[in-house]
């Protein structure tokens, strides 16, 4: 958390309110926070140049400045940021204040400090710390089931690790991985080479369509994550499986209950019912 809905929230909230505002000022908590760039580097760069526009590639958010500067910002675990009244009293754990021209605030607070920001040139974002590792992004159109077979040939990993990959399909994490194998009715130990044809497409389709339907939603809220506008995301209310151990699967006539596992440290849940086990060519059948 937060994941590409969460970002691709975020990036429509600042859009609205931060393009066409100025930077007046800015001042930095924490300087460990930073990549590549030093304290003042980032406070003088940013200071007094307006916003022109503000991007998303997977979970990275890009805020194009005037004269050529970006600043990256990867929200990590627990990362918000967000814009708010200039009189607003900093919460803990806020790591950057930017006063913006309008008499608002742009702030990135992380509890955990997982997240980190950067200041790259945009001839070169695509070579920073950032961004350089970041595959196709997974809301793109050039994301197709061809793309998400070429990815998955000839592998023998885990398909839930695989799909974790940022460098290869950026922008899912644990919660959506779950939520589009639920939807595709596959189960999370099978392996990407023990997937067909009919399977991937299903597969593709329901990483599209959850997405988006979160995104609609405005993200999902558990812990941490709040919009740009400093509200919770609402999608927590229709996850079909992620977090719901133990519970009933929400499928109509299923009447099997949501189990836990941990892959690679991570908790992945599923329904036995619904996701049928890994073995040779079981997925064009299901």
């Amino acid at each position: 958390m937060p994941e590409l809905p969460e970002v691709e929230t975020i990036r429509r909230d600042l859009a609205e309110h931060l393009v066409g505002r100025e930077i007046e000022a800015a001042k930095l908590g924490r300087e460990d926070i930073l990549r590549r760039t030093g304290r003042r580097e980032l406070e003088e760069g940013i200071r007094g140049r307006g916003v022109v526009g503000v991007h998303r590639r997977g979970k990275n958010l890009i805020i194009e400045l005037e004269g050529g500067p970006v600043l990256l910002v990867n929200l990590g675990m627990t990362g918000q940021l967000f814009v708010c009244p200039a009189d607003t009293e900093p919460a803990d754990h806020t790591h950057l204040v930017a006063d913006l021209s309008d008499g608002m605030r742009l702030v990135f607070r992380d509890v955990r400090r997982f997240g980190h920001l950067e200041l790259a040139d945009s001839r070169s974002v695509g070579e920073s710390f950032t961004l350089r590792h970041v595959g196709m992004d997974a809301m793109s159109e050039a994301f197709t089931a061809a793309y998400l077979a070429e990815i998955l040939e000839g592998r023998s990993a885990l398909l839930k690790s695989a799909l974790l990959e940022q460098s290869r399909l950026a922008g899912l994490g644990n919660i959506y991985v779950c939520e589009a194998l639920f939807r595709a009715g596959i189960h999370p130990e099978a392996r990407c080479n023990e997937i067909g044809a009919a399977a991937i497409a299903r597969l593709h389709g329901a990483i599209r369509e959850v997405l988006s339907e979160s995104i609609a939603a405005e993200g999902t809220t558990i812990s941490d994550y709040v919009t740009g506008r400093r509200v919770p995301g609402s999608f927590q209310e229709r996850l079909a499986v992620y977090g719901r151990e133990g519970e009933s699967c929400r499928r109509p006539g299923c009447g099997q209950v949501v189990v836990r596992i941990v892959q690679s440290n991570r908790s992945t849940f599923y329904c036995p019912g619904c996701q049928r086990g890994a073995g040779s060519n079981w997925s064009e059948s299901s």
